[in-house]
């Protein structure tokens, strides 16, 4: 109960600040940097953390800290009327500040009802509740456009989608993940979706086994194609995808990584990849 009043509190705190139109954002989470100012808050952001390059004119802000390593020093300095963050590394640095007596705001979203909660969430915090309806209602339709084509598509006609994080160790994403569920929305059957957690390693091996159509890198494979690259792994020529050369690795990692706006859109690519 005494958790609920003081974030009440805060809350009532913040949103006076938005309507007197005395915003001063500090936002040390990369996706929430990119709510903002999806929302038109641009110029209420007083600083953001070094990780933090969408859109590009944010990258002209001062900086508070890094994502991991937030300067508390700097944002007392700033006096923010909120700061916005999110969980996992940020943790403890949330837990200083709010000690401090800080705003803090933390947005954390495991799926696409959460990011649209954390939208909305950070909207009414913001004095901008309209705008927020509006981005989440934008990228609503969006989605529904590539789930209104997928429901066409015959059930067995969907391809087998094995979506890379990273390459040594291999790094994939199961049920839980927003991975997870862009790849279903877009159309594809992720057949690493019986991995131990949202984000985890996976056998080489069993994805040979399980013979992806289509395989997404989370990042850029440098000289030579994808295709060639992940040909030259043990037994992975032999995969569907690496021999049909459908390998991509052209999608940017931060529109699939990070739980903002541009989540929508990632869908749109992926369903293009999968029935390119």
């Amino acid at each position: 109960m005494r958790k609920i009043i003081i974030v009440t509190f805060m809350l009532i705190f913040i949103c006076q600040h938005a309507v007197a139109g005395q915003m001063r954002i500090i936002s040390i989470a990369p996706a929430a940097t990119e709510i903002v100012c999806a929302l038109g808050l641009e110029d209420d952001l007083v600083a953001v953390s070094s990780y933090c390059d969408y859109p590009p004119e944010v990258k002209n802000k001062e900086k508070a800290g890094s994502f991991s390593e937030p300067n508390i020093e700097k944002i007392l300095v700033l006096k923010p009327d909120i700061i916005l963050a999110t969980g996992l590394e940020q943790a403890q640095a949330v837990e200083k500040l709010r000690r401090l007596g800080l705003p803090v705001m933390v947005s954390d979203p495991k799926n696409f009802p959460g990011l649209y909660d954390s939208i909305l969430e950070i909207g009414k915090a913001c004095g901008k509740e309209r705008e927020a309806v509006s981005l989440i209602n934008k990228m609503k339709k969006t989605i529904s456009a590539v789930s209104a084509k997928v429901a066409l598509m015959e059930p067995d006609k969907r391809p087998k989608v094995y979506l890379e994080i990273w390459h040594d160790p291999i790094m994939t994403a199961g049920k839980g993940s927003f991975i997870d569920e862009m790849i279903t929305i877009a159309g594809g059957i992720n057949v690493t979706s019986d991995a131990p957690r949202a984000f985890s390693q996976f056998s080489p091996e069993l994805i040979v086994k399980r013979d992806p159509d289509v395989i997404i890198l989370g990042y850029m494979v440098k000289e030579e194609s994808a295709a060639e690259t992940l040909s030259k792994r043990f037994g992975w020529d032999k995969i569907n995808a690496v021999k049909q050369k459908r390998v991509y690795d052209d999608i940017d990692p931060n529109i699939l990584f990070r739980p903002g706006p541009r989540l929508a859109d990632a869908v749109v690519q992926l369903n293009e990849r999968f029935y390119k």
